[in-house]
């Protein structure tokens, strides 16, 4: 016979577990959801790019003026680089064909060797990969200014190793390897690897999300 004094299982006890269950996994269906919307649909305003004055490989001065109302993505490159540099352009031609059909966007490539990347190596350069020179410009200037505006503006590592002894794999310039995204105010959005294909397809997403909040 049971034990009086053992009180029986509620007939409600598995109901119960089963609905609080169901209920956690609504919680957390809606905070996973939520949350990829929100990483989807905004991305974080992170500096203002500040003014420059620069030369383009045509010989054209430009300026930031020259990219207000256009969304456009940065990168930073030299000629000489036996490393990741001619991975990162080639990442950026493709980028170019991804975004041909769009005039809105614009690609910009700074050299972090003006010393030696003059407007017509520039221009040679640019020549092997393909681009554009209306949509994708080649810039190059002082040597403070180009930092300053990569350091200070992008938020991008460059440091000039000339006239120290360079360890094992090291290049003439330390660089980033991003690729920024800029919206159409001038301010930086996003920065991706710009080796790997995954970082490409996050960028092409970005442009995307910038263009959905221009036209909403």
């Amino acid at each position: 016979m049971p034990d009086p004094s053992v009180p029986s299982p509620s007939p409600y006890r598995w109901p119960i577990r089963i609905l609080a269950v169901l209920i956690l996994g609504v919680v957390a269906y809606h905070f996973a959801t939520q949350g990829s919307v929100s990483h989807a649909s905004k991305l974080r305003r992170i500096n203002d790019v500040p003014p420059f004055v620069l030369t383009e490989r045509s010989g054209r001065t430009i300026t930031n003026q020259d990219l207000r109302g256009k969304i456009w993505v940065a990168d930073f490159i030299f000629t000489t680089c036996p490393g990741p540099c001619p991975l990162i352009t080639a990442n950026m031609a493709k980028v170019q064909d991804a975004v041909a059909h769009d005039p809105h966007v614009q690609l910009v490539t700074f050299t972090v060797d003006p010393q030696d990347d003059t407007p017509a190596v520039l221009a040679a350069y640019a020549n092997k990969f393909g681009a554009d020179p209306n949509r994708w410009w080649f810039l190059t200037g002082p040597e403070k200014s180009l930092d300053d505006l990569i350091e200070n503006g992008f938020y991008q590592v460059v440091q000039d190793n000339r006239g120290h002894p360079l360890e094992p794999g090291q290049f003439i310039v330390t660089h980033s390897t991003s690729l920024v995204l800029v919206d159409a105010d001038g301010v930086v959005r996003g920065s991706y690897d710009g080796i790997g294909t995954d970082g490409r397809t996050d960028l092409l997403n970005g442009i995307k999300t910038l263009e959905k909040e221009e036209n909403p």
